[in-house]
């Protein structure tokens, strides 16, 4: 195969696997939560954190929302009960997000199903030296592109 095709090749397996794994794993989610993956990813983001609070412009960039997304998704999430905005004491025009004792129970619900889904939809599709194989290579490319980067 020349290196074209090779190339092609690579990127056509790449990408069909990736959104359709996504795919996948979104609806499923939804299915077993009724989360989207927005919700998710707020909501994994912010349990994660030490008091599952972090400020608003934090949050934007750990998920790479712009702070338009962002303002209006935890507006609906804390209509929902899941999450609360407070202004963040010392500095009236920062706003940190936290979650509510409702989206904590939430979350680790979700959480578990989340790990499941993983479990099945992807690591249970490979061996374990290509789990091993694939945390290199995903390391390696992400160390790749953002090389340029800075914050």
């Amino acid at each position: 195969m020349r290196q074209r095709e090779r190339e092609r090749a690579l990127w056509d397996a790449f990408f069909h696997m990736d959104v359709e794994l996504w795919q996948v794993l979104t609806r499923r989610l939804q299915q077993d939560t009724g989360l989207s993956e927005p919700d998710w990813q707020v909501l994994d983001a912010l349990g994660n954190t030490e008091g599952h609070t972090l400020r608003a412009f934090e949050l934007a960039r750990t998920l790479m929302f712009g702070k338009s997304r962002l303002h209006q998704h935890v507006g609906r999430m804390e209509q929902r009960g899941l999450v609360e905005r407070e202004p963040v004491p010392g500095d009236a025009r920062a706003t940190a997000v936290s979650l509510t004792p409702q989206g904590l129970s939430v979350f680790r619900r979700a959480q578990a199903y989340r790990a499941r889904h993983i479990r099945e939809e992807l690591i249970g599709a490979l061996t374990a030296d290509e789990v091993e194989r694939l945390i290199a290579i995903s390391g390696k490319i992400r160390a790749h592109v953002r090389r340029d980067t800075s914050d």
